[in-house]
């Protein structure tokens, strides 16, 4: 499992989040594409979900539909024949079924008019001699399709799905389009595409195409094709022909990635160029390597890794040490690329000081640039140096690392492994007795991710737990940071009565301490508690809310100070005053970008696009939608996530405005669907409403009375705004004056106002 790529770890977390993605694999032949296929297979299996396998070819590229018919087969073994084997036992000893997704619907009245079309063809139509088979007489519906697909993802038998594409590159356009279309709806559903495309076939650019700007589909590239046990045996033939002197120099360059330049290889093998000529000779000369333009190339791909492998281990190690110097010297302001190579030579010599040093470099300039992958990668490597650390400093070091590890990995999508890292970080500094201080330092830049990640029921448990253990151990500022997530969270989950509690235990706790930014933080979680609480619950929080403000910006507390602006537009919003919250918003979002505080600006953005649609205007709104959905997936955002549901909410809701009702549809249907404990109870709630006006205003009453009856459940009408609870018993009769759910819900009437001036008074009792 570790060693799957990050982007196919992610696609697979996010099928327990109930949230899919697309994974594109590409390569030349025989890089390993359909090995790590099977491996997503075996995967899936141990999920126990359900795979189809859809496999192009040479025959059917140009039958409209034709690479589909695997959506109506049963699903068939992948690449490797013992790894399909191993699969298929494993099923018979596990007693798993992996049955077929079931038939690909089609439209019936929708005859091509075209004599092709109706199946005849022309003389010409053969393939390699033999008639080709007729072309289908109807055309596919992907729409169709996804609604039977739906069935699979809900109730108590719902399990994740995968659609596995081999030789996509052989798709006929039709096909390719039905799961680009496909694609696009994977986000909203545990369904996984993985698609594997030749690099060598022309077919693969429509693809590259088809998926360019796409933020929720991941890349997996392969450079070069898995070197044959043939060629090895070749290439070992000429290696050993070949001067002592010519082995180091090819050596080098195959420790270089296989092209390097004559200036960088002079500097790192420490010959002039008269020299480095006279050395190349005897390689060139059998067609080992090639020199033009100034670069020494090794021609054929799988020889790079093989030649490398010729070299003695102790050698090489040496050989990487000189690279890695030689490359510093070369860069005195390196690129993020350069200082990833220097790293990874630096770290191929010896996993000590050193290596990291440059790793740390490299990931935080990552971290810096968003690179969460690149930053991910790169701090597991640095934490596996830190057992050449002297042990007076490797506990300190290794619970700071892996905090930032923490980070990172929440931000790539891997939550479960950012859990396992973050609790692994603070139980090392509690451990060691670190100064909590210092440990508090080292937490405070994790709070932002633990927001944007939301209240996951493990998360919680896992924040409960370890400021019981900094409870124990004394570590004041850290328990004081750990409350005031703990609050947060069960404010978003509407606890709002053990929010309160957990904040004041924070603000308790945060008494003893020095005035500074940790008892602003516990103010801001008293605040959080109490936005959507009573008037006088309101005033205090924007008490606590001015003093916390005053507080982080003499303490220079930027982010923290972030998210308390933007609880205080909310609370402006709250209480009646939408054009002062949406002016804080507005006037924040220059520094939100300058300063990278995405999480922030997400919040302000689907802040200002509600305000803007409430307001019936619907120009400007998809630029915000848009920029929004760029830092979704830029944070890798997966259920239960406030940010991401509220996202979904809103695009549904624009969506609707703009009659694309089945889009509209399916967002609020992903978090209606959503399990208990992957949902939040508004966003759940809101969408249940719209929902059932949408499918009022289409005119479907059954759908929309079931919706409504749901509604009806206390626990998701308490919800609701009170002036939206008075409404849904009469949702039939507002839906015409809603656009099908997307506009801002119309004013309660004079019974209903009524209502809500009764509730509003047992309220207050």
């Amino acid at each position: 499992m570790p060693s799957l790529p990050s982007p196919v770890l992610r696609a697979l977390e996010g099928l327990g989040a109930y949230s899919g993605r697309t994974v594109v694999v590409s390569g030349p032949p025989l890089s390993g594409k359909s090995r790590l296929l099977d491996e997503v297979r075996a995967q899936m299996v141990e999920r126990h979900g359900r795979v189809v396998q859809l496999r192009g070819s040479f025959r059917t590229r140009s039958i409209p539909f034709g690479a589909l018919d695997g959506l109506r087969e049963p699903t068939a073994p992948l690449g490797d024949p013992a790894v399909a084997g191993r699969i298929e036992a494993e099923l018979e000893d596990g007693g798993l079924a992996v049955p077929d997704i079931g038939s690909v619907p089609f439209l019936p009245d929708r005859a091509p008019s075209t004599r092709a079309g109706r199946g005849g063809r022309g003389r010409g139509s053969r393939l390699l001699g033999g008639p080709a088979r007729a072309r289908s007489a109807h055309e596919g519906d992907p729409e169709g399709y996804w609604q039977s697909l739906l069935a699979e993802f809900t109730g108590p038998e719902a399990h994740p799905v995968a659609i596995l594409v081999e030789d996509a590159t052989l798709f006929d356009p039709d096909s390719r389009e039905f799961v680009v279309w496909l694609t696009r709806r994977a986000r909203f559903r545990p369904l996984l595409l993985a698609v594997a495309l030749d690099t060598s076939n022309p077919g693969y650019v429509p693809w590259e195409e088809a998926f360019l700007g796409r933020g929720d589909v991941d890349w997996v590239r392969f450079s070069e094709p898995v070197a044959d046990p043939r060629e090895s045996h070749r290439l070992k033939a000429l290696w050993d022909d070949l001067p002592t002197v010519t082995q180091r120099v090819v050596g080098f360059v195959a420790l270089l990635g296989g092209t390097v330049g004559e200036v960088v290889l002079s500097r790192v093998t420490r010959l002039g160029f008269s020299q480095l000529s006279e050395s190349l000779l005897p390689a060139t000369g059998v067609g080992l390597v090639k020199v033009s333009e100034g670069k020494v190339t090794i021609p054929h791909l799988p020889w790079v890794a093989l030649t490398a492998e010729l070299v003695p281990e102790t050698a090489r190690k040496e050989m990487h040490l000189e690279i890695a110097n030689a490359l510093s010297a070369l860069s005195p302001e390196p690129t993020l690329a350069r200082r990833i190579e220097v790293a990874r030579h630096y770290l191929a010599w010896f996993p000590g000081p050193m290596a990291l040093r440059n790793l740390l470099e490299a990931a935080e300039l990552s971290l810096q640039l968003l690179a969460y992958d690149s930053a991910e990668e790169l701090l597991r490597q640095a934490i596996e140096c830190i057992g050449a650390v002297p042990p007076t400093e490797r506990e300190a070091l290794e619970s700071e690392l892996r905090l930032l590890h923490a980070r990172s990995l929440f931000f790539s999508g891997r939550l479960a492994e950012g859990e396992v890292e973050f609790q692994e970080g603070v139980a090392v500094a509690l451990r060691a007795r670190l100064p909590s201080d210092t440990i508090g330092d080292w937490l405070e830049p994790l709070l932002l991710a633990l927001r944007a990640v939301g209240p996951r029921p493990s998360l919680i448990t896992l924040v409960s737990e370890l400021a019981e253990r900094a409870h124990d151990g004394r570590a004041t500022d850290v328990e004081v940071l750990l409350q005031a997530v703990l609050s947060e969270f069960h404010a978003e989950r509407r606890d709002f009565e053990q929010a309160r509690a957990e904040s004041h235990r924070a603000a308790l706790i945060g008494r003893g301490l020095p005035e500074g930014h940790l008892q602003a933080l516990a103010l801001l979680a008293a605040a959080v508690a109490r936005v959507e609480g009573l008037t006088e619950d309101q005033e205090r929080a924007a008490r606590f809310l001015r003093a916390s403000r005053v507080t982080l910006a003499r303490e220079r507390r930027w982010e923290l100070d972030f998210v308390a602006e933007d609880l205080e537009a909310r609370l402006a919003e709250v209480r009646g005053d939408r054009a002062r919250g949406r002016q804080i918003r507005e006037r924040s979002l220059a520094a939100l970008q300058r300063q990278k505080v995405l999480p922030v600006e997400l919040s302000h953005r689907l802040a200002i696009a509600e305000s803007m649609m409430d307001e019936g205007v619907t120009k400007g709104v998809s630029e915000h939608l848009d920029r929004c959905r760029t830092i979704v997936e830029t944070l890798h955002l997966l259920p239960p996530s406030p940010l991401l549901l509220r996202f979904w909410v809103l695009e549904g809701r624009f969506l609707a405005l703009e009659e694309s009702l089945e889009g509209a549809r399916d967002r609020w249907l992903a978090i209606v669907d959503e399990p208990g404990p992957l949902s939040l109870p508004r966003p759940r709630a809101e969408s249940l409403l719209r929902l059932a006006l949408l499918e009022f205003a289409r005119r479907r009453p059954d759908e929309g009375t079931s919706l409504a009856e749901r509604l009806g459940d206390p626990r998701a009408l308490e919800a609701l705004p009170v002036s939206w609870q008075v409404l849904a018993p009469d949702l039939a009769a507002v839906a015409g004056r809603t656009d099908h759910g997307g506009a801002r819900l119309p004013p309660p009437d004079t019974l209903t106002r009524r209502r809500e001036g009764e509730r509003r008074e047992r309220s207050r009792r």
